[in-house]
């Protein structure tokens, strides 16, 4: 009667149960098991021997529980002592993964994606080699497999400028508590009867759109290939107000494509976050629902640096500034309103900076390069804004504006490859799904490659390889898909970028491209009013150009048990 109180969920493996006590997780376990792991008694698991037990480690220490706390030694102190501080997880013999739920992680901060100061590396994992953690990834989460019976190893190197701190809980998950994520009910269904829209901004005029000829490919030289730069610009044109000063940046009534455009060879300016404008009416107000500047929280791909510095089809290509990791839609043609209801966008401290999708009531998918390395002060300031349209006015639609509570990536991911590049947010409240809002639905059939199909990509965003602009309404383009074989060629060309097969799912560019600003957004393959997302907007030439170089997705089936294990719930209570 003197026990302290817990709630627990029984598992059909009573070794693996966990428990809770005021908020603090614990595994239940005999109490002589808990005495070896030198854990604190917090009560009975129900009405077997099993005691709750929390455990709670630090440098040097090893595990076999499977719910364990790895902290700074003086948590929740700050620290700044220099030290090696690993921990070492036992995998038990029926487990397949391993999840990382880090409560309180502050260590130094990122440098263009790059740890150089405090960080962790996980040893161990099925996949191989992972990417160093370091900065603000308090309320991030990830999820990994993992070898039965191994060893993994969560090595800190701190070196104590500044000061860091850190708790991350740490636990085994049984194979046969993984979870198959099903997509909801009806998801998927676009509204092919939705309204359009018309902008409450200046009405955009549409420039001359020129013949599309031979596309061309690395190494060889077409016709197209010998127009300059310039020329090359010169495909979509701007009508500029007569006082606006020369700056492209400010257009007042732009080119924005309601069909194709012509992709050309050039070199278009990337420019500072500051320098790149939302066209959109201005409005004085405090609420959330109306974004009207865009920001680069991603950190650069050196990758894309180092490869795109060199000569594509006779043409030198060469950035004037620091590359923009995203990606916009340039081509293609306005949405109507909702009729893509899964489409969301990713605001920190109200400004847009990617795309993504709803895949159920409380989860959305975008890919790993858009939140990884990124929001040094936290993930309190991030929000998803669920059945916008235009993202520079309020009401034009019943939208949503949705708090995230975590954040779980993909723990291989490396912001300087191309590899792995996936993403979910947990919201703090689940949506109501309704006309503007709902799931999209994920590939049944995981080994269907849907080669020589159409798919749509949609997105906010830059609409002209001229302009530093965005467009604030929502945007589409289809094409067909290409042959993956023949994309992974094609990108062989640029040692450092690769697109990989079966990971990557790519799309013919020749009409219309995704580019800088769309990155994290659904590409989906629709029949009738049913769509299925396959990919997730990865990569692409970062000019914005047809060079014969496909756009390139993160197939969503390949990564649907990473899913699977990410989306399995604790059932804590």
């Amino acid at each position: 009667m003197f026990n302290p109180p817990t709630s627990y969920v029984p598992r059909n493996r009573p070794r693996y149960q966990l428990c809770e006590v005021d908020g603090t997780m614990g595994a239940c376990m005999k109490g002589s098991v808990c005495r070896r792991e030198r854990g604190l008694f917090a009560g009975y698991c129900g009405g077997d021997n099993d005691v709750c037990c929390v455990v709670d480690k630090s440098c040097e220490d090893s595990t076999r529980s499977h719910s364990t706390y790895f902290r700074n030694p003086n948590f929740p102190k700050n620290e700044t002592e220099e030290r090696m501080c690993p921990l070492t997880v036992e995998v038990g013999r029926d487990v397949c993964a391993v999840r990382l739920s880090f409560e309180k992680f502050e260590l130094s901060p990122y440098t263009e994606g790059v740890c150089i100061g405090d960080h962790l590396t996980v040893l161990g994992t099925k996949e191989g080699s992972t990417t160093p953690i370091c900065g603000n990834m308090t309320g991030w989460t990830t999820t990994f497999a993992v070898k039965k019976g191994s060893d993994v190893v969560l090595a800190m190197v701190l070196q104590g400028r500044p000061a860091h701190t850190f708790s991350i809980q740490v636990t085994q998950i049984a194979c046969d508590e993984v979870q198959v994520f099903h997509s909801p009910t009806y998801a998927g269904i676009r509204n092919p009867d939705a309204e359009k829209y018309t902008p409450t901004t200046k009405k955009p005029i549409a420039g001359p759109v020129k013949p599309l000829g031979p596309k061309p490919t690395p190494g060889t030289t077409t016709p197209e290939s010998t127009t300059s730069p310039d020329d090359a610009n010169e495909e979509t044109t701007t009508a500029m107000s007569p006082d606006d000063g020369g700056d492209e940046g400010k257009p007042t009534e732009a080119s924005v494509h309601e069909g194709p455009t012509t992709l050309m060879p050039g070199t278009i300016p990337s420019p500072k976050p500051s320098d790149v404008l939302i066209r959109a009416q201005k409005v004085d107000s405090d609420d959330d629902g109306v974004y009207l500047d865009i920001l680069d929280v991603t950190p650069a791909i050196s990758a894309f640096k180092r490869a795109f510095e060199l000569r594509v089809s006779n043409k030198c290509f060469q950035y004037e500034d620091e590359p923009q990791p995203g990606f916009r839609i340039i081509g293609g043609g306005y949405t109507r309103i909702n009729e893509y209801p899964w489409q969301v966008a990713l605001v920190y401290r109200k400004k847009f900076f990617c795309g993504g999708s709803l895949i159920s009531d409380r989860h959305i998918l975008t890919a790993a390069h858009c939140v990884f390395g990124s929001f040094s002060a936290g993930i309190n300031d991030l929000r998803v804004s669920i059945g916008d349209h235009d993202i520079s006015t309020r009401n034009e639609t019943d939208h949503i504006v949705g708090k995230v509570k975590h954040v779980h990536w993909n723990l291989h991911y490396n912001p300087h490859s191309t590899e792995h590049d996936i993403a979910l947010m947990e919201l703090e409240e689940p949506v109501s799904f309704r006309f503007g809002v709902s799931a999209v639905k994920l590939p049944s059939d995981l080994d269907d490659l849907f080669e020589g199909e159409n798919a749509t990509v949609t997105g906010w965003g830059r609409y002209s390889v001229r302009l530093k602009a965005t467009n604030p309404v929502l945007k589409e383009y289809t094409g067909p898909l290409t042959n993956i074989s023949k994309c992974v060629e094609a990108w062989d060309v640029f040692k450092g970028i690769s697109a990989r097969s079966p990971n990557h799912v790519c799309l013919d560019v020749t009409m219309g491209t995704p580019c800088h600003g769309d990155s994290g957004g659904p590409l989906v393959v629709c029949s009738g009013v049913q769509c299925t997302q396959i990919g997730v907007v990865s990569f692409g030439f970062p000019m914005c150009t047809n060079v014969g170089l496909p756009a390139v997705f993160t197939r969503v089936s390949h990564y649907k048990s990473w899913i699977d294990m990410n989306l399995t719930p604790l059932d804590i209570f």
